[in-house]
């Protein structure tokens, strides 16, 4: 059995058709965890209403604690052998759980990762296809999640087998929560199965976290779990941790500047990276090497210059 968890708050007009898209998988052997995470719009009723029609589906109601809150309370209920996210505002092709769990099955693998589309209104692209089966141990997991590139951090777009999840919760009330998670359960695997054909739905709406006007308090949270990434990596000894962080610090603060960040949280940002000034124009290139010197020493003028050749080449 797959267990499915769906974290629900505040999705009405979305709902429905998430859950839809479950009820109607090719692999029917589910259980469909939704916690509806005191939602205060129809969003909890509607849940009620499709469990009446399917009884795969459990509704667990509980006050408002986040994300990640959610998704653990359905960790805690869930008794499948395997486990699946899928965010209450996005959908998935009939056959993304036989098409994971096959591919899980086909290659022995603990985890089974797919691609996915990006639904932003009437537009909808696919994030990546590789027809192509990558079969990768722990330490390739872990070099290819911090790449980020065909192994993501997100929760949705993969199958676990359950038991990776024991003793492991994710941090509430932090913004980017995959990202300061998803290592710890892939650090677990023996093996992994990336076979990048897109099969989630990942929908792009108003009034979502990525919204404009959360910018500071969205990139900041970003380097925040990325730092607890990164760090890991560094310490474990994993090739190209120092370089991935220096880069995705700095180009974090090139955000923040543009976000209207004070410049205590851009030395915030600064004094973490300081630990990593050995990492030079080899590792991250002239251009990198000159942005860390001048915010570290002319921030004003950076500041300045950065937002003027943003106007410039827009």
């Amino acid at each position: 059995m797959i267990s499915v968890v769906v974290p629900v708050y505040n999705v009405e007009d979305y709902v429905e058709k998430c859950i839809r898209s479950i009820m109607a998988q090719k692999y029917t052997n589910l259980e469909i965890l939704v916690v509806d995470d005191g939602s205060k719009d129809s969003s909890g009723a509607i849940c009620d209403r499709l469990a009446v029609e399917d009884k795969r589906i459990k509704v667990f109601h509980t006050p408002n604690g986040g994300l990640s809150a959610a998704r653990n309370v359905g960790i805690d209920n869930a008794h499948g052998e395997f486990i699946g996210f899928v965010d209450s505002d996005d959908w998935i092709e009939p056959d993304m759980y036989s098409f994971l769990y096959e591919t899980m099955k086909n290659q022995d693998a603990d985890i089974s990762v797919c691609s996915h589309y990006i639904d932003k209104g009437d537009s909808i692209k696919c994030k990546r296809m590789l027809d192509k089966v990558i079969v990768c141990d722990k330490d390739e997991a872990m070099n290819m999640l911090m790449t980020d590139k065909l192994l993501h951090n997100y929760a949705w777009d993969k199958l676990y087998k359950r038991d990776l999840f024991e003793g492991l919760h994710y941090p509430v009330g932090i913004l980017y929560e995959d990202i300061a998670f998803t290592f710890k359960v892939v650090e677990r695997v023996q093996r992994l199965v990336v076979h990048a054909l897109p099969k989630y739905h990942y929908t792009v709406r108003p009034g979502s976290i990525v919204s404009a006007r959360y910018a500071v308090n969205r990139n900041l949270s970003y380097f925040n779990s990325e730092y607890v990434l990164m760090t890991h990596m560094v310490e474990h000894g994993y090739k190209d941790g120092a370089r991935h962080l220096v880069r995705r610090g700095i180009h974090t603060l090139k955000r923040l500047i543009m976000s209207g960040a004070t410049d205590d949280l851009l030395n915030e940002i600064l004094l973490k990276l300081q630990p990593y000034h050995y990492i030079g124009i080899s590792e991250i290139g002239v251009a990198n090497v000159w942005r860390r010197w001048m915010m570290e020493n002319h921030l004003q003028p950076y500041k300045r210059m950065y937002k003027f050749s943003k106007k410039i080449f827009k």
